[in-house]
């Protein structure tokens, strides 16, 4: 059974993570896309080595295409996942900005 997914909006209605994703070249573009497919549809594809739980309620995507990129989600509910974050990885720790953007995004669901 697959995951509803939805992706992060502002509060005034801008597709924050969906319009990151689409200004990548089409290579990365569909490179991530697919993975979040496969994300959505198989189970294995939400465990290690591709996904890692972060913080409390925060867990990253991770997608390798020309550079690595992490996607931060949560569970909104048992099958309903938010894409909160999405960034380019260069350092080993996920940059606490990125984490701490992704915890507040997180709130507005609360």
């Amino acid at each position: 059974m697959g995951l509803n997914i939805h992706y992060h909006k502002s509060s005034s209605g801008k597709e924050i993570i969906y319009n990151y994703i689409e200004s990548l070249d089409k290579d990365t573009e569909n490179r991530i896309t697919t993975f979040i497919r496969k994300f959505r549809d198989d189970y294995r594809f939400r465990q290690e080595p591709y996904c890692k739980k972060v913080s409390k309620n925060i867990f990253e995507i991770r997608i390798k295409a020309k550079d690595c990129y992490r996607v931060l989600y949560a569970f909104l509910y048992k099958d309903t996942v938010v894409l909160l974050h999405i960034f380019k990885k260069k350092t080993n720790k996920i940059p606490k900005k990125d984490l701490k953007l992704a915890i507040n995004r997180l709130k507005s669901y609360e």
